[in-house]
């Protein structure tokens, strides 16, 4: 597990809340470092009511590793040994059948959790909606897999299309998940916080009468591509 979990303070939770998972990713591609994993499109918000509230997932990884494609027992051994603050992430070797579900987010709400994420399949949605934590999978089918063989717990997974590490950031929002470590959350949450302040003075700007494309150098970016010219699209 990484060392540096520890310095995942609520002071920087806080910043992190303020601060959608699109800036960020923003701001690690200034970068040119791409440290910042976003998990496949294939995974899926399934409480919806949160994705409305704006309420977000930031978390620590506690990963989970099924032993056998369809068997949840892994995952109830993960919940069981998953402590406050983190998001139980559960690689299911391609499961179809469900492999959690709402008596689950709701124990993982009950130990101060932050969020599940499963790359295969839950069930009991309607249940999942009322829970107060995000739930994340790529599919849903209420036929649940049996419990019988131990997975591994605390070992990288691949979950979404990224390889997770024990200990790993976690955060979830409306538009998806991302993966990092704190020292990269750490150098680019500055520059995160910098480009949702310049966007939401944008977004005053247009909802007072001005166009996107006056508030850019637009005219000047495009004369320039076909001119062969290096340039860059900025606001102003």
């Amino acid at each position: 597990m990484r060392s540096s979990i520890s310095r995942l303070s609520p002071k920087f939770i806080r910043r992190l809340e303020a601060v959608d998972t699109a800036a960020i990713c923003d701001a690690d591609k200034g970068t040119g470092s791409q440290a910042v994993k976003v998990m496949s499109s294939t995974i899926t918000l399934r409480t919806q009511h949160l994705a409305v509230s704006g309420k977000k997932m930031i978390g620590i990884a506690r990963t989970v590793q099924l032993s056998e494609s369809e068997d949840f027992l892994a995952v109830l051994q993960g919940l069981d040994e998953a402590e406050e603050g983190e998001v139980l992430c559960v690689s299911t070797k391609n499961s179809t059948k469900a492999v959690a579900g709402g008596l689950f987010l709701t124990e993982a709400e009950r130990k101060g959790l932050r969020g599940l994420i499963v790359d295969g399949a839950v069930r009991d949605i309607a249940s999942m909606k009322e829970n107060g934590i995000h739930c994340y999978s790529i599919s849903v089918n209420p036929y649940s897999g049996t419990i019988s063989h131990p997975g591994k717990m605390q070992v990288p997974i691949t979950c979404g299309g990224v390889v997770i590490y024990p200990g790993d950031i976690i955060i979830g929002d409306a538009d998806g998940v991302i993966v990092s470590d704190i020292n990269s959350l750490e150098s680019i949450i500055e520059s995160a916080e910098n480009i949702v302040a310049k966007e939401e003075a944008i977004m005053t700007s247009m909802k007072n009468g001005n166009g996107l494309h006056s508030l850019t150098n637009f005219t000047e970016h495009v004369a320039n591509i076909k001119k062969g010219k290096e340039s860059s699209l900025r606001f102003k």
